[in-house]
C-alpha cells in the first residue's frame, strides 16, 4: 500500500530516538523552536502527528514549565472531582435502588395477601413510568378498564424516590409538580392487583415487554392460567409492514397510536394511561372482526412467501 507519508512505526529504532511529537516533548521539558516538524502516519490504520527533531525543540523556560505544572494540576483536579462525583452518583443510585426495593416489597406483602377470587373479566391495563428501566424506575400512573373501554381504575401517584424524569416527560407530559400530593402505589396496589390477579384475560399494548414486568417488580402477579393478549404483536401482521431481509424478515411493530388511527379509532391524549387503554381495547375489539381476522391470514400468508422467495434466492 502506498502512502503519501512515512509511517513511524516503519522506521528504524534509531530513526524512531531522534524523534518525537510535540505531547511527547512537552512531557520532557521540550517545545518546538518553530512550528516545523514532519507530518507521518502513526501507524497503517492512517493516524497522523507531526515529528520533531531533538535539534528542531527547546529547552522550556521556567515560566514555561510553571504554566505545564498549573495545567497538568488544574486537569488532575478535574479528573479527580469528576471521578468523585461519578461515585457519589453511584452510591446515591444504589441507595435509590436498595430503598425502592424495600419499599416494592412491602407492596408485594400486600399483592400476595389479596384474596384469590377468580372472575371471569377480559381486562386492559397502561402503566405510565419514570423511565423504561423497571428495575430502577417507578410508575407515575396507571388505568384499568374493560374491554369495552369502562374505566374500572385509574389513579396518579407520587414516586417513592425518583424526584424527576426529563425523558419520560417529555414523552407523558407528567411533571413532578403534577404528583406532589399525589398517593404513593404502596395505597393503591392493592385496589389494582385485586383486579388484575382475578382477571380471565389481560390486555396490554407491548405489556409483555414493558407493563407486566413492570407491575411484577411490585408483586402483581397475573393468574396462572390467565390469558395475556398484546394486540401490538398481531396488530403488526394486520398493519402489514414488512422489516428485515433474508431469514429475519417481519412485520414492524407499530405504536398505538399508528395502529388505533390504521383501524379507524378517533382518539386523543396519548400517553395518557386510561386514554390508553381505552384505545387499546378499541384495538383490539377490532382485531377480533372477521375482516381483520382475515386480514391476519392473509398477511401471515404472504409472509411465509417472502420468506420461501428469499430462502430460494440465497
Amino acid at each position: 500500500m502506498a502512502t503519501k507519508y512515512r509511517v513511524y512505526n516503519e522506521l528504524s529504532e534509531d530513526e524512531k530516538a531522534q524523534i518525537a511529537t510535540e505531547k511527547q516533548w512537552r512531557k520532557r521539558g521540550y517545545c518546538p523552536v518553530e512550528n516545523e516538524g514532519e507530518l507521518m502516519y502513526c501507524n497503517r490504520s492512517w493516524s497522523k502527528a507531526v515529528y520533531f527533531r531533538a535539534d528542531q525543540v527547546r529547552r522550556m523556560s521556567e515560566m514555561e514549565l510553571a504554566l505545564i505544572r498549573a495545567e497538568r494540576s488544574a486537569k488532575g483536579t478535574a479528573k479527580r472531582a469528576k471521578k468523585r462525583a461519578v461515585a457519589l452518583a453511584e452510591q446515591e443510585a444504589q441507595r435509590k435502588r436498595e430503598n425502592l426495593n424495600i419499599y416494592r416489597q412491602k407492596c408485594v406483602a400486600i399483592c400476595a395477601a389479596v384474596p384469590k377470587r377468580p372472575t371471569n373479566l377480559k381486562l386492559v391495563f397502561d402503566l405510565e413510568t419514570t423511565g423504561l428501566n423497571f428495575v430502577e424506575d417507578e410508575i407515575l400512573e396507571a388505568a384499568i378498564t374493560t374491554v369495552d373501554g369502562e374505566v374500572l381504575f385509574e389513579s396518579r401517584f407520587k414516586p417513592a424516590y425518583t424526584k424527576e424524569w426529563p425523558g419520560a416527560q417529555r414523552v407523558n407530559g407528567i411533571s413532578p409538580e403534577d404528583v406532589k400530593a399525589a398517593q404513593g402505589i404502596i395505597d393503591k396496589i392493592g385496589e389494582m392487583a385485586a383486579l388484575l390477579q382475578n382477571a380471565e384475560t389481560v390486555v396490554a399494548y407491548n405489556g409483555k415487554q414493558f407493563d407486566i414486568p413492570f407491575l411484577g417488580k411490585y408483586g402483581i402477579k397475573l393468574r396462572p392460567d390467565a390469558v395475556i393478549d398484546d394486540p401490538m404483536l398481531y396488530g403488526a401482521v394486520v398493519y402489514g409492514e414488512l422489516r428485515g431481509e433474508g431469514g429475519d424478515v417481519s412485520y414492524k411493530w407499530k405504536k398505538l397510536a399508528v395502529l388505533a388511527d390504521y383501524l379507524g379509532y378517533k382518539g386523543a391524549n396519548w400517553h395518557d394511561a386510561a386514554a390508553d387503554c381505552i384505545a387499546t381495547a378499541y384495538v383490539w375489539r377490532r382485531l377480533q372482526e372477521p375482516d381483520m381476522i382475515e386480514k391476519y391470514n392473509e398477511n401471515l400468508a404472504k409472509l411465509d412467501e417472502v420468506s420461501e422467495e428469499t430462502d430460494t434466492s440465497l
